[in-house]
């Protein structure tokens, strides 16, 4: 947008004492219309306004203020509505401040279906597609150089997408950033007996109501009567119930992890990381050893998604068309959001087919670097391997296989769709008290769910599932009898 000053973005976090309010109008306040004080709080008479606001509408989730010089968007808390994120742009244009509210009235009292939806970049879909111009590059704000760019940039969300999908500097800048990112970190960013600090159900800069949910719910109604046997006979209690933790952990706003070991790195072109560990400390009540059990965390870190620019000589099309170096870019948050959402369904079967899942967290590393992760019950399995078929016999085969159909069912009655099955995602584990061998599914950041009408989810489990089992058994030669899937 033009009138952009240099050094107009900022953005913050802070608390409303929503108790009581002194009278903005007192002349104890020489700026009154600052809308943040020195030290970057919202000021005094920005409260007052924010609290009457929330009183006015309880379930208001954004509010802009403005000053006309400077604009801020508040972001305010769901699970705790005195917290507050903001983002603050300043102009020398008091017209950029009235386009702002009058764009955010008229979004926000627009049917979905009124508003002009934007097709996604792919030329293949459309080679006269004209792509919205979207802002400009403020020529005032050159690139940061790659030292400082370097030294602050984190996470893929730390980048404008836009931006680097219309200016070819940045573009290169980014995978300039990629490379070095590669060159001198490790994708395994935890190590054994290390302590992270996990802020309880934090999600970054990413916004989203909790009140959001896919079209279509989990209806146990659906499930066939031989399927729901087999959950209930293979339902394990969530281990923060066992231990008597699970409502402390539930309410708390921070907690500590110990790390035991790495499970996974990861494939080459993967960008998550699996550990084992154990929580220490709940708020500020330590968790002994004794009174909790292992749980599994996975990190997300979109630093090492494999994403290559195009070469000018081996294909000049996507080289001269920069939005297209970025048809893979992804953001670690949004996936982790998207498993949320599946395991958020799958809570009535949470224990069974699916681990214990306990949130989505924001942890810092011992080297101050933040990741955002997900929190499940630590399960023993193993995984669906060649070797392990060789130590099958006919009838144990034949209950893996029913295993296996009644998890993909239940993907299937909750509309969840995976896209991308591997092997990897499903594992055996057995019950010690009846030597009963079940699948558990895992790893849900690349599924679907029916979120429009018009956009119909495809249910292909059961199919890949049977593909899954098909490569264990030509893996495993005298193993796996085909014929009893």
């Amino acid at each position: 947008m033009a009138g952009y000053s240099p050094h107009c973005f900022g953005s913050g976090k802070d608390n409303l004492s929503l108790s009581s309010f002194p009278n903005p109008d007192m002349e104890t306040y020489q700026n009154a219309e600052d809308l943040l004080d020195v030290n970057e709080k919202i000021s005094l008479p920005v409260e007052y306004a924010l609290s009457k606001a929330m009183d006015y509408n309880p379930s208001v989730t954004s509010i802009i203020v403005t000053n006309f010089t400077q604009i801020i968007i508040f972001s305010i808390s769901a699970k705790n509505r005195s917290e507050v994120i903001y983002d603050r742009i300043s102009t020398d244009k008091p017209s950029l401040a009235l386009r702002v509210l009058s764009a955010a009235y008229v979004y926000s009292v627009t049917p979905y279906y009124s508003v002009i939806l934007v097709p996604p970049p792919d030329i293949e879909l459309d080679e006269t597609l004209i792509l919205p111009e979207g802002p400009p590059k403020d020529p005032a704000k050159p690139l940061l150089c790659d030292e400082k760019l370097f030294a602050t940039h984190k996470r893929h969300s730390d980048f404008d997408l836009p931006t680097l999908m219309r200016d070819r500097d940045s573009a290169q800048q980014f995978f300039r950033w990629k490379e070095y990112v590669q060159q001198n970190f490790s994708k395994v960013v935890a190590r054994p007996q290390d302590t992270l600090t996990g802020a309880t159900n934090n999600i970054g800069n990413i916004l989203f109501s909790k009140d959001s949910r896919p079209i279509y719910p989990y209806d146990p109604s659906e499930i066939p009567s031989d399927t729901a046997e087999h959950l209930k006979s293979i339902q394990r209690e969530s281990p923060l119930v066992s231990y008597g933790i699970a409502d402390l952990f539930t309410k708390s706003k921070t907690f500590t992890i110990e790390i035991q070991n790495v499970i996974a790195e990861g494939s080459e072109r993967g960008f998550c990381t699996v550990y084992k560990c154990q929580l220490t400390s709940i708020g500020n009540e330590p968790v002994s050893r004794l009174t909790s059990s292992p749980l599994c965390l996975k990190l997300l870190d979109d630093r090492f998604q494999v994403l290559e620019k195009p070469d000018a000589e081996d294909d000049e099309e996507r080289y001269e068309n920069v939005h297209r170096w970025f048809d893979r870019f992804i953001v670690a948050e949004m996936y982790a959001l998207n498993e949320y959402f599946a395991y958020d369904k799958l809570r009535p079967v949470q224990g069974s087919v699916v681990p214990w899942f306990y949130g989505v967290h924001q942890f810092t590393l011992p080297n101050g670097m933040i990741l955002y992760g997900l929190l499940m019950e630590y399960i023993d399995g193993r995984g669906l391997t060649p070797d392990l078929i060789r130590t099958m016999n006919i009838d144990r085969q034949i209950k893996l296989i029913k295993n296996c159909r009644h998890a993909s069912r239940v993907l299937d009655v909750a509309d969840i769709a995976q896209r991308d099955w591997h092997r990897g995602q499903l594992f055996i584990h057995k019950i010690l008290e009846t030597d009963i061998d079940h699948a558990v599914l895992i790893d849900f950041a690349i599924t679907t769910q029916t979120w429009f009408l018009d956009e119909p989810n495809r249910l292909n489990n059961f199919f890949h599932v049977l593909r899954i089992l098909s490569s264990a058994y030509e893996g495993s030669p005298g193993g796996m009898d085909w014929k009893f899937a």
